[in-house]
């Protein structure tokens, strides 16, 4: 019996710090069609590290906890909540001190610190834009990148398929003049354009040109151009 009792008490004991060591709890705010695990996500429900949260075009998602501080998973989206970090799929999110993972990429305020950034992966491009405080952008075997406060960053190489030569039949002369400017005001580092939020062409740069720019431009301004988090 006395046995008995040292063997539960050394499992509550056990269980007791493992659910305090454990990933933290989120909750979950929402507006508009939010699905958590395939199903409607009931505003001001709790999100567990493992959860999927999907949304529509005009479905937002806002996580916060003292952990993580404040996430958010935009519209037409599709993330899975890591133990210490997003996995964007697709679509775009926004965090102030929770890391994202997509295409290969880690991508986290420099310093572990306060800041707010947003990520978007749609049509094979990778952006990330830093709103508030820099983003450091780690993958495997290469150099980090540091994306500057007020600056952005898009992987030229798409992230999802080779990459392709612009459809040059498909660009206006206009086109190509805006494209030339914006360029203008780029760097390269590591195989990502960085250039400044301080112009307005910096968006048509983002995304290209060609067949479908307008929706494109359209779906990732509508992604990132938030400098702050979204109203609750």
């Amino acid at each position: 019996m006395r046995t008995l009792a040292v063997v539960l008490a050394w499992a509550l004991a056990s269980s007791t710090s493992v659910w305090t060591a454990g990933p933290p709890w989120m909750t979950l705010r929402t507006r508009g069609v939010v699905v958590q695990n395939s199903v409607p996500a009931r505003d001001g429900a709790t999100a567990r590290p493992g959860d999927r949260i999907t949304t529509d075009a005009d479905g937002l998602a806002i996580l916060t906890s003292p952990e993580i501080g404040r996430a958010e998973v935009r519209g037409d989206s599709d993330a899975r909540l890591g133990a210490a970090r997003i996995e964007l799929e697709r679509g775009a999110v926004a965090a102030s001190r929770l890391p994202v993972f997509t295409g290969g990429f880690v991508l986290s305020p420099q310093g572990g610190g306060n800041a707010w950034y947003a990520v978007a992966r749609r049509d094979g491009r990778l952006l990330v834009v830093a709103h508030r405080g820099a983003v450091v952008i780690d993958t495997a075997g290469a150099p980090a990148v540091v994306v500057p406060e007020g600056h952005y960053a898009e992987k030229t190489a798409s992230v999802d398929e080779p990459e392709r030569p612009p459809a040059e039949s498909k660009e206006t002369k206009r086109q190509k003049r805006r494209r030339g400017a914006a360029a203008a005001g780029t760097a390269s580092s590591g195989g990502w354009t960085i250039g400044s939020l301080s112009h307005a062409a910096s968006v048509a740069l983002i995304v290209g040109v060609g067949a479908g720019v307008a929706v494109t431009t359209a779906a990732i301004a509508r992604s990132v151009s938030e400098s702050g988090p979204s109203p609750d």
